[in-house]
C-alpha cells in the first residue's frame, strides 16, 4: 500500500483492515484522529480541553483514549504544577508503536482516513458528506 496513493480498490480496503488488525488501540474514529494528531505533533504542550478541541471530540472520549494510549506505553504525559497544560509525547518505538506507524501514515491522507474509517465501521463510514464539509470548513 502506497502512502502517497489514496485507497481506491478492494485490495487497499483489505490493506486497511490488515493495518487495523495490527493496531488494536484504534477502536473508533476518535482514537484514529487523536493518534494522527499526535503523530503529526509528537511533542505538544496543550491542556486537555485544547487537545479535545483540536481533535474534534468531546473531552471525556479524548481522555479515555489518552489513558489507553498511556497504558499501552506509546504516550507519555507530564504536567507542571505551575501550568494547566500537559506535555504529550507520542513514542512509536516499541512493538505497539511499530504496528501503528504504517496505519498512521496511511490515515494522514484524506482518502486513507476515509477508507480506514470504513474498515473500522464494517464498510460504512459514519462521516456524512455534509459533516465532512463542515469539519473541513472549520479547520480552514
Amino acid at each position: 500500500m502506497s502512502i502517497s496513493k489514496p485507497f481506491n480498490n478492494r485490495q487497499e480496503s483489505d490493506d486497511a483492515k490488515r493495518l487495523l488488525a495490527g493496531a488494536p488501540l484504534v477502536r473508533d474514529a476518535c482514537d484514529l484522529d487523536l493518534l494522527v494528531f499526535l503523530y503529526r505533533h509528537p511533542r505538544t504542550l496543550l491542556t486537555s480541553e485544547q487537545l479535545a478541541a483540536f481533535a474534534g471530540y468531546e473531552m471525556r472520549r479524548v481522555v479515555k483514549a489518552l489513558d489507553a494510549f498511556a497504558d499501552a506505553g506509546i504516550l507519555e504525559r507530564t504536567q507542571s504544577t505551575t501550568h494547566a497544560a500537559r506535555m504529550y509525547h507520542l513514542s512509536l518505538q516499541g512493538p505497539e508503536g511499530g504496528r501503528l506507524k504504517p496505519l498512521l501514515q496511511a490515515a494522514s491522507t484524506r482518502e486513507g482516513r476515509r477508507t480506514i474509517l470504513e474498515a473500522l465501521n464494517g464498510g460504512n463510514s459514519r462521516i456524512t458528506p455534509r459533516a465532512q464539509k463542515l469539519r473541513l470548513a472549520q479547520s480552514a
